[in-house]
């Protein structure tokens, strides 16, 4: 299997390699003894064996959802005979666990840059549930059209945001609503977090809405942001307290109820926060004035997502450019070199949840 930590090898290590067959007195073989029931209850109960069966169930669940339409029609039209071609957007799969997805919001979706195949979805807790734990994040596989998640990830508090790390695939990023970060590591083999940071009030106090991993193979951090108003620096192997701690503050020293976060392309100095407030404000961890600058106000309603334009090179540049969305059922388009809104308001027909710029276009 061509999996995110390469191919898995479906062999418990601890069973370890047969001895030579026991002969008899004539040279021959013979048969093996039977294992004894405390043998074969140890062996089960095992935690290598637990692995080995969950990693097979799941390269055999794969083979077996793994089905071609041989329906397929090259020239658009589908069995029933409709011209698919006048279709803009076409239902391919549905990602719902009846387990883990029933009555849980969904918080975040993250696709991978590693295993573009790979998404990353996180869930609210429920609204009544005393056994289930109330954070989840759940990893499918646009790949293999089946029903269930590769992994399962839980949390003592709601996920609120959750993405991957380009620079480690094997680690599960997540934001909670205790305000905490969790850490996920898939070769791990565990659904509950590896690495958690501690409730301290040098960190995060409020649920935090975005997690980022930003800069390079040989520098790059975790940033984090919450509703406290506070922009938090990780170092992504040591959770245990923030590497550095940025005071999002508005004009009236009141601080931003930050909401969502991105970056220009290949600028990990300065950001733009969306904010409770209706406004969007821009920002730089670094420099002589760190901090909140310029804001951008048109919206009249919290802000659930902002999209810096990612394109680098052309012969326009709309590195400037970024989308905001809001409740206020409104898509934006701003400039960071204009703190005006430009002249394009998409209005919808519902609250917008998520907005995005796409650079294939």
């Amino acid at each position: 299997e061509g999996g995110m930590m390469g191919r898995e090898v479906l062999q418990p290590s601890s069973i370890k390699p047969q001895a030579e067959a026991a002969v008899d007195s004539s040279g021959r073989p013979q048969p093996p003894q039977e294992l004894t029931e405390e043998q074969k209850e140890r062996i089960v109960s095992s935690e290598d064996f637990s692995l080995f069966m969950e990693r097979a169930a799941r390269l055999v669940e794969r083979a077996l959802c793994d089905s071609s339409d041989i329906m397929f029609d090259t020239l658009g039209y589908n069995e029933d005979g409709d011209n698919l071609a006048s279709v803009r957007v076409a239902k391919k799969i549905q990602f719902f666990d009846d387990h883990w997805s029933a009555g849980r919001i969904i918080t975040s979706m993250d696709w991978s840059n590693n295993h573009p195949e790979l998404l990353l979805v996180s869930h609210y807790k429920k609204p009544a549930s005393s056994t289930d734990p109330d954070g989840v994040a759940l990893l499918w596989d646009l790949k293999y059209k089946k029903d269930t998640p590769d992994y399962i990830f839980n949390s003592q508090s709601a996920v609120m945001s959750a993405c991957f790390s380009d620079f480690h695939p094997s680690y599960i990023i997540g934001g909670t609503y205790s305000g905490q970060i969790a850490l996920w590591d898939i070769r791990s083999g565990k659904h509950t977090p590896v690495q958690r940071s501690p409730l301290s009030s040098s960190a995060h106090t409020h649920p935090v809405y975005c997690v980022n991993v930003v800069g390079s193979q040989n520098a790059h951090n975790l940033l984090s942001i919450s509703t406290d108003g506070k922009l938090c620096s990780w170092n992504i192997d040591m959770l245990s307290h923030p590497q550095d701690t940025l005071e999002l503050q508005s004009k009236n020293t009141k601080p931003v109820a930050a909401t969502c976060l991105s970056f220009p392309c290949n600028d990990v100095n300065k950001f733009v926060v969306g904010s409770e407030e209706c406004v969007v404000f821009q920002g730089q961890r670094h420099g002589s004035k760190p901090g909140i600058g310029m804001h951008y106000e048109g919206h009249f309603g919290p802000l659930t997502a902002v999209s810096c334009h990612k394109a680098a090179s052309g012969q326009v540049d709309f590195s400037h450019l970024f989308l905001s969305s809001s409740f206020d059922w409104t898509i934006k388009l701003w400039s960071l070199k204009l703190q005006t809104e430009l002249q394009l308001t998409v209005s919808c027909s519902a609250c917008v949840c998520e907005v995005c710029v796409c650079v294939c276009c």
